[in-house]
C-alpha cells in the first residue's frame, strides 16, 4: 500500500533562483508519481515519473509549493539544489532535457555520479579549461574550438577517458548548426548549472580547428579563481592518476571537497581551514598542483573566495571569459535565450488522399508568465485558424535549468488550393507575429516524410531516399536535396567536418492535387546515416530536416 506524503515547503526552503530539490535514500520501482501543487503561481497538478534521485522541477516561486508523494515508505529530505534541465538549434539541446520533448543532452550528467565512479558536470568542465587554455592571446590563436581532440597525447591533458567519453557523448549532438567547439562551451553552462552554479551564458559562432595562462590573458588571481571554480566539483580518477591517489584502480576517486556535486565554496574554505581532502592540495609535493596555485598570491584571492556570494559572482565571471576564449577570427553570437514562441516539428505534406497536411508543436516559454497556460493556443492563418491543444505527454510540461515550457500540439488537414503561407500564435490576448510578418510555411515545396525512408541493410551503406511534393509551376526549378555527411579521422572523437552532399531529385511521374512528386536517392556511410538534409527548390529552402524522422522501408504513401 502506497503512503502518502503531504508537505509544505515554505519559501525559506527554495534557493535564490526559486529552485528546490528532494532526494530519498530509498531506491523505488519505476513507475511511481509525484504531484506538484502550487498555492499562488498555479500550474495546476502534474505526474511525474519518479525514481532514486528526484530532481525536482522548476517552477516560479511562490510563498508555498505543495508536494505529495505517493511512494512506499518514502523518506523526503528538502533542500536547495538547481533543478534538472532548449535556441537556436545548439541551445536547444540544453533548455528541455527532462519532460515533454527532452533532447537528452543533460540526461548524461547530473550533478553526482552519471556512471560508475564518473562525474559527467566535472568532465565537461575540465575539458572546457583544457580546451581554452591553448589560447595565446598576442597571436590570437586556440581556445574554445574543440582542438583538444587533437592534442590528447600531450603529458598536461592526461586522463584521457574523462576527455574522450565528453567528446564522444558530444558527437552525438554534432550538427550543421552546432559545432564541437559550441557543444563544449554548452557543457559548461550544463554542468554549473546541474550543480546549482551560476549562469554562465552561451554565445554561438564557435568554429573547430585542428590543430598557459599569461599567454591565455588570464592573472594570477584568475588562474587561482579558475581553478577553484573548477574543482568545486568532480575529483581525481585513480586508473587516470595512480601517482596522485596512491590507487590505480577505478574505485579510486577522491573529491576536491567534501560537497563534490554542489557548485559551493566548499573547496575554498576547506582548504583555508585546513581540513580538505583534496589530494591535489595534501597529496604528494610533487603533484599537490592546487596547493600552489591556492597559495601562489598569499591565499589573497582564496580568501576573498571564502565568501559564498563573492565566489558565485567570481565564478560567473571566469566561466563567461573561458567559454568566451576562442580565436580572433571567431565572432561570437549574441547571448543565447530561449524564444518566447517558437513552432517546432512542422510538417507540412501531401496525404495519399490529395489533402494538405500541416501537424507540429508551438512551444510557449512560461516563466515570466502568471497564471496557467491556456488551454489551446490559435494558429491563424489567411483564411482560417487551427487550434493547438496541450500536449498530452507529462501535460506537456518542458522544464529547464531556468525557464519553464508549456507545449501545444496540433493536427490539421486542409484543401490542396489552401493558402498557406504563414500563421500567427495567439493566446490570452497575446498576439505572435515572428518580428512582423508571420512564421513562414512553404506550401510550394512539400517534404513528405511518410514516403521517404531510410533503409539500413547492414552492410557499409545505408540508403536514403527523399521524396518531395513541388508545384507544378515550379517543376522547372532545379530541385535537389543536400545531406550532412560527418567525416571522421582515425583517432579523433566526433566528425572533424561535416559536408554537404547535394542529390538532385528527379520526377516520379505522379501528380497529386496541383503538385508533382520528385524523389532523389543516396548511399550512405551507415554510422554517419542519422543526420540532418535540406530540400530545395529554386530559391525555396526547407531546412534542417532529420533523416531520423522518416520510413524504415519505402512503401509509398
Amino acid at each position: 500500500m502506497a503512503s502518502v506524503a503531504n508537505i509544505d515547503i515554505q519559501e525559506s526552503a527554495w534557493s535564490s533562483e526559486g529552485l528546490f530539490w528532494a532526494q530519498s535514500p530509498l531506491s523505488f520501482t519505476s513507475g511511481y508519481k509525484y504531484r506538484i501543487t502550487t498555492h499562488e503561481h498555479s500550474r495546476g497538478t502534474a505526474n511525474y515519473p519518479i525514481t532514486d534521485w528526484v530532481s525536482m522541477a522548476y517552477i516560479p516561486k511562490p510563498s508555498v509549493l505543495q508536494l505529495t508523494f505517493e511512494v512506499p515508505g518514502l523518506v523526503i529530505v528538502i533542500g536547495t539544489k538547481t533543478s534538472d534541465v532548449n535556441r537556436m538549434s545548439v541551445f536547444g539541446y540544453a533548455s528541455v532535457a527532462k519532460s515533454t520533448q527532452v533532447r537528452h543532452f543533460t540526461t548524461d550528467v547530473p550533478a553526482a555520479h552519471s556512471r560508475l565512479f564518473r562525474q559527467a558536470s566535472a568532465e565537461w568542465l575540465r575539458t572546457a579549461f583544457h580546451d581554452a587554455i591553448t589560447h595565446d592571446k598576442s597571436t590570437g590563436t586556440g581556445g574554445v574550438d574543440a582542438s583538444l581532440r587533437y592534442e590528447l597525447d600531450r603529458p598536461e591533458n592526461a586522463g584521457t577517458i574523462a576527455l574522450n567519453s565528453t567528446f564522444s557523448f558530444f558527437s552525438g549532438f554534432q550538427s550543421v548548426r552546432s559545432s564541437m567547439a559550441d557543444l563544449v562551451a554548452l557543457g559548461v553552462y550544463t554542468a554549473v548549472r546541474e550543480c546549482g552554479g551560476p549562469v554562465v551564458k552561451f554565445r554561438a559562432g564557435r568554429e573547430e580547428t585542428t590543430r598557459r595562462f599569461e599567454k591565455a590573458g588570464f592573472s594570477v588571481g584568475d588562474m587561482i579563481a579558475m581553478v577553484a571554480c573548477g574543482h568545486t566539483i568532480g575529483g581525481v580518477h585513480g586508473n587516470d592518476f595512480p601517482e596522485i591517489t596512491g590507487n590505480n584502480s577505478e574505485e579510486s576517486f577522491p573529491k576536491f571537497d567534501s560537497t563534490n556535486a554542489r557548485f559551493d565554496s566548499q573547496v575554498v574554505t576547506e582548504y583555508l581551514a585546513g581540513n580538505t581532502t583534496n589530494v591535489l592540495v595534501v597529496g604528494p609535493d610533487a603533484t599537490n598542483s592546487d596547493r600552489r596555485i591556492f597559495a601562489s598570491d598569499n591565499n589573497a584571492t582564496m580568501n576573498t573566495l571564502a565568501d559564498s556570494g563573492t565566489f558565485r559572482a567570481t565564478c560567473a565571471d571566469i566561466l563567461q571569459r573561458m567559454v568566451d576564449t576562442v580565436p580572433s577570427s571567431v565572432t561570437l553570437t549574441d547571448p543565447i535565450e530561449p524564444i518566447d514562441v517558437k513552432p517546432a516539428n512542422l510538417k507540412f505534406y501531401m496525404t495519399s488522399e490529395g489533402n494538405l497536411r500541416f501537424e507540429g508543436q508551438i512551444r510557449i516559454r512560461w516563466t515570466n508568465r502568471s497564471g496557467d497556460p491556456p488551454p489551446v493556443v490559435q494558429i491563424r492563418y489567411e483564411g482560417g485558424i487551427i487550434e493547438a491543444a496541450k500536449a498530452t505527454f507529462q501535460g506537456g510540461i518542458g522544464l529547464g535549468f531556468d525557464d519553464w515550457f508549456q507545449f501545444y500540439e496540433f493536427q490539421h488537414s486542409l484543401q490542396p488550393n489552401t493558402s498557406l503561407t504563414s500563421f500567427t500564435v495567439e493566446f490570452n490576448d497575446e498576439v505572435h507575429t515572428n518580428g512582423g510578418g508571420g512564421f513562414p510555411i512553404h506550401n510550394e515545396l512539400l517534404v513528405q516524410h511518410l514516403e521517404s525512408c531510410l533503409a539500413q541493410t547492414g552492410a557499409p551503406l545505408s540508403n536514403l531516399t527523399i521524396v518531395a511534393a513541388v508545384q507544378q509551376d515550379r517543376v522547372h526549378l532545379p530541385t535537389y536535396f543536400e545531406v550532412a555527411i560527418k567525416k571522421t579521422q582515425m583517432g579523433i572523437v566526433g566528425a572533424v567536418d561535416i559536408e554537404r552532399q547535394r542529390v538532385d531529385m528527379r520526377s516520379t511521374g505522379r501528380r497529386v492535387g496541383g503538385y508533382e512528386i520528385l524523389s532523389g536517392f543516396v548511399g550512405l556511410p551507415t554510422q554517419t546515416a542519422f543526420t540532418t538534409y535540406d530540400v530545395v527548390n529554386g530559391d525555396v529552402r526547407v531546412e534542417f530536416q532529420k533523416t531520423a524522422s522518416v520510413s524504415s522501408s519505402c512503401t509509398g504513401p
